[in-house]
């Protein structure tokens, strides 16, 4: 039976406590869904068919199969799973670890699982083959919304992952040109802090207005693609997608 129209497209899930055995889905998801028994999620590692309950509370559960999951995908406390909704239930799903960048997976053990259940290896075909709005093609880090990135702390700010910041070329950067889904650009400031280790950079002067004005909230997760850096220019190009935060309370946390 296929699920009422109104289901959404994109949900993601943060690994907390109890995740290893069963996920309960967000209430928004579940709530417009029929009844449904088997789910079919695709990774860049290969298709799993896991079974679905429903709860007393209407909770819906990825049940038997998704500890297989979990093992293959060595998921820990931390880590983002984005599951995108394509039809019935299908989802693609794609998984990052505590740095909010995309895990990485040895293509042996992909190689592996070939020919079981429709096994897909390259990441950006399924991207590109489910008809998502957000492609990625290029170089991106993945970054839940939290109270320091929110006009509610007295000098908000964005961090950018270290890794990504050196291996892109970002280190002669000043600023970024931050592209919204309305095609809208955000001129904002790079800053480099030296601290124990790596350092920090973060996006400080311009990340307040882009925030607002694109109506960000805690929980929120973000996309950004780095589509531009030209040698030579103090200035790289970012665009940034959104992925609404489930329906759930976020803790608040001081700056």
């Amino acid at each position: 039976m296929e699920e009422n129209s109104r289901v959404t497209k994109h949900f993601f899930k943060v690994m907390s406590r109890d995740f290893h055995s069963n996920l309960a889905l967000p209430k928004a998801f579940g709530r417009n869904l029929n009844e449904v028994k088997l789910a079919n999620i695709t990774s860049s590692k290969g298709v799993w068919k896991i079974s679905v309950s429903r709860s007393n509370s209407d909770t819906v559960f990825f049940e038997e199969g998704w500890g297989d999951f979990v093992r293959q995908h060595d998921l820990t406390v931390g880590d983002i799973v984005v599951f995108e909704h394509i039809g019935e239930m299908h989802f693609n799903a794609f998984v990052f670890d505590f740095t909010a960048c995309e895990k990485k997976f040895d293509d042996d053990l992909a190689e592996r699982n070939e020919g079981t259940a429709g096994v897909c290896n390259n990441l950006e075909a399924i991207k590109s083959n489910a008809g998502s709005s957000c492609q990625h093609r290029d170089p991106y880090f993945v970054i839940t919304m939290k109270h320091h990135n929110s006009p509610d702390c007295k000098q908000p700010y964005m961090r950018i992952p270290v890794e990504f910041w050196k291996s892109n070329g970002l280190n002669e950067k000043t600023s970024i040109n931050l592209r919204d889904p309305s095609s809208k650009n955000w001129l904002v400031e790079l800053k480099f802090y030296k601290t124990v280790g790596n350092g920090r950079v973060t996006m400080e002067r311009g990340w307040k207005q882009f925030y607002e004005s694109n109506k960000l909230k805690n929980g929120d997760v973000c996309t950004f693609e780095l589509n531009h850096n030209p040698k030579g220019s103090p200035v790289a190009s970012m665009a940034v997608h959104f992925f609404p935060a489930p329906t759930q309370l976020i803790p608040h946390i001081e700056c």
